[in-house]
């Protein structure tokens, strides 16, 4: 008897799956002064890795969808990806060194409090994380190496849809726990 593998599509979709349920779980019930609370100025609070999340996936599921809806191209996994994208991909990893984010990404505002509406903030995350489970669905049985996406904060470089699969789960986990580490702060405003 043979055990099912999950595929690389699916592995990606769990990965959104996964933070979903994190977010959830750490943002629901939350009062709106906890939501917003942030340990110091320069960190994020719940809300601001959510809207960091939205704001990025903004960014990502244009390209994402298009490619799996024109998604031609058929292949066999396992995939592997290139040096850059094993780069990008590995820089994603939830647990890795903190990165540098773009101005246009950064929902901080300063302070120690943010100032996003609870309810607003999440329907928007659900929405997105729906899309991205659905474009992993749809990528299933794609050569998910092959398939270029245009990267979309260096409009120049393209890179493998898989890989892009991949990272966008990964980040998404990775601001979850970021989110997680909030909440554990001895100074954070429990709603119990």
């Amino acid at each position: 008897m043979t055990t099912a593998h999950p595929t690389q599509a699916t592995t990606y979709a769990d990965a959104h799956r996964a933070s979903h349920a994190e977010i959830h779980h750490l943002a629901d019930g939350l009062p709106v002064e906890a939501f917003n609370w942030k340990p110091t100025p320069t960190s994020w609070s719940v809300a601001e890795c959510v809207v960091h999340l939205n704001t990025v996936a903004d960014a990502y599921l244009p390209a994402l969808e298009a490619a799996v809806s024109d998604g031609a191209r058929r292949g066999d996994g396992p995939f592997e990806y290139g040096f850059l994208a094993s780069k990008l991909m590995s820089g994603a990893e939830p647990g890795g060194p903190a990165l540098k984010t773009g101005a246009n990404l950064d929902p901080s505002s300063g302070g120690t409090r943010s100032g996003f509406d609870p309810s607003r903030t999440l329907a928007a995350f659900d929405d997105r994380v729906r899309r991205y489970v659905a474009t992993c669905e749809l990528a299933e049985g794609l050569d998910l190496a092959r398939i270029k996406v245009r990267y979309p904060f260096m409009r120049l470089l393209r890179l493998p849809l898989g890989a892009l699969l991949h990272v966008t789960g990964r980040h998404a986990l990775r601001h979850a726990r970021q989110a997680r580490r909030v909440t554990e702060h001895a100074a954070f405003p429990s709603s119990a």
